[in-house]
């Protein structure tokens, strides 16, 4: 019956003229769902890899970015490839993780170009004042972190923390960044949406399944 739905509701969009929308089935729990709600994977040089730019040819296979699908994926990637993945869950979430981490640096670095991304502790609070949609915070940022204006960012659902101050620094040209703000709802949104894949994938990685981040962040 649900597939009946599904079938009738494509038809009825299709109809109106509107965007089908992609559905996959995900190799953790093995449900139907918007392509867009997933992350995707594919054999690059022999080895399962995450394909989050979407720009991978080929076979692939889809995962929703929670602890217990990536913890299930395994063995539904062998069915996926027809061939052994060759990776057990912890290293999935590991790879899961560094996969984000790429992506988001991308991402950071595509706003700073773009000029949306505010850089250091006084363009940062700056631009939440007035309005920026996301703020990234260093682990270690300090001080910075108990201010009023990260505090109300971290509120209103539009903080998370990334990164050690040097790594950001490291990224984005400089000694040190504890603080920075991107400007773009767009760019915000995906880079939210990585971070709480990582966390999937930092969950994977670890005996309790706990979140790997550190405070201060929301989710």
């Amino acid at each position: 019956m649900r597939e009946r739905i599904r079938v009738e509701t494509s038809v009825q969009e299709r109809s109106n003229g509107e965007r089908r929308v992609p559905v996959r089935t995900c190799v953790g729990c093995g449900r139907r769902d918007d392509a867009a709600a997933m992350v995707r994977l594919v054999v690059a040089e022999g080895e399962v890899a995450f394909d989050l730019a979407g720009g991978s040819f080929g076979r692939g296979a889809h995962l929703h970015a929670r602890p217990a699908c990536v913890a299930a994926a395994p063995r539904g990637l062998g069915r996926a490839f027809h061939r052994d993945p060759g990776v057990d869950a912890t290293e999935l979430g590991r790879r899961l993780v560094q996969a984000c981490d790429r992506r988001m640096a991308g991402m950071l670095l595509a706003a700073r170009r773009m000029r949306v991304l505010a850089v250091g502790a006084d363009a940062a609070i700056d631009a939440l004042t007035r309005g920026a949609p996301l703020a990234i915070v260093a682990v270690d940022a300090g001080g910075i972190a108990a201010s009023s204006e990260v505090r109300r960012a971290v509120a209103d659902g539009r903080a998370m923390a990334w990164k050690t101050r040097q790594e950001l620094g490291a990224l984005l040209g400089a000694k040190e960044v504890a603080l920075c703000a991107l400007g773009h709802p767009g760019i915000a949104a995906r880079v939210r949406e990585l971070r709480v894949a990582a966390d999937a994938g930092g969950a994977a990685t670890t005996r309790e399944g706990a979140i790997c981040s550190q405070s201060p962040e929301a989710r």
